[in-house]
């Protein structure tokens, strides 16, 4: 008589343990299952996203044409025999352009640049997440539009690549097609070159475009 509560007890235990077991098991099981569905997620969108980007880049301009639209509109000078500027011709659709090399260009016009349109310049692949986000949190804290986040690649492809029209949209087309179009701009061109081509065809005003021009 006494052996069976110590029996009782050892077949409750084991029962314990098997049930233990058993939702130790489960848990496995489910942690494997999310862990699985997660990873399926992740992969497909990430899938699409590339097969998104390639259809996108592939529609768009070519990147490798920035120089030569950049410069197309070069303007003519004509000098006189002691080196004197006579004219200088120039498209009224193009404005006054005149190239100069990065290293002509004053590092502190540069610099300055670079702290005013775009501080990641050197980091980012064309686009700035950090710029983005701060702009985001901006604007919704604002309830308005008082910051952007266009680093130089993307105001070049939007200059240079993008219709008139298409510049003034606030679409995520186009928005889209800028991003792509400014990560394929930095994955072809270095950023010397891109800040060059940058400062010699930002608009200064009164028909002036680059630096020199506009001095």
């Amino acid at each position: 008589m006494n052996r069976m509560p110590g029996r009782y007890q050892s077949h409750r235990l084991r029962r314990k343990q098997r049930k233990t077991k058993r939702s130790t098991t489960l848990l496995v099981q489910s942690f494997f299952i999310v862990a699985l569905a997660f990873a399926f997620t992740f992969f497909v969108s990430l899938g699409l996203a590339i097969a998104g980007y390639t259809y996108i880049a592939a529609s768009l301009p070519a990147p490798e044409e920035l120089q030569t639209r950049s410069f197309a509109f070069a303007s003519t000078k004509i000098y006189d025999r002691n080196g004197g500027l006579l004219y200088e011709v120039f498209d009224p659709q193009g404005g006054r352009r005149t190239l100069v090399p990065l290293e002509r260009i004053s590092p502190y016009l540069r610099q300055a640049t670079i702290a005013t349109e775009d501080k990641h310049f050197y980091q980012h692949p064309g686009v700035d997440p950090i710029g983005i986000a701060r702009a985001v949190w901006q604007n919704v804290t604002e309830k308005s539009i008082v910051s952007g986040a266009s680093t130089i690649p993307q105001q070049l492809a939007r200059t240079v690549f993008l219709s008139p029209e298409e510049r003034v949209q606030r679409t995520l087309s186009r928005k889209i097609k800028e991003a792509v179009l400014a990560t394929e701009i930095t994955r072809r061109y270095s950023k010397d070159a891109i800040l060059e081509i940058y400062l010699n065809t930002i608009y200064y005003g009164n028909l002036a475009y680059g630096v020199e021009a506009a001095a």
